[in-house]
């Protein structure tokens, strides 16, 4: 395959491998709902700050 250069990196585009998922998997939901609230928390803050920049810029 054909190797390529960004920004001083260099990607080699390999075809992905299909990987099935383990269906015996357990997810810990303390975790994730964790997870969920922090993710929620951060797209908040980044939501003030674009607001607050705009008000700013006009």
């Amino acid at each position: 395959m054909k190797r390529t250069s960004l920004n001083d990196m260099v990607y080699s585009f390999e075809p992905l491998k299909i990987v099935e998922p383990d269906p015996n998997h357990k997810v810990d939901e303390a975790e994730l709902q964790k997870s969920i609230q922090k993710s929620k928390e951060m797209v908040a803050v980044i939501e003030e700050y674009k607001r607050k920049r705009a008000v700013s810029n006009s």
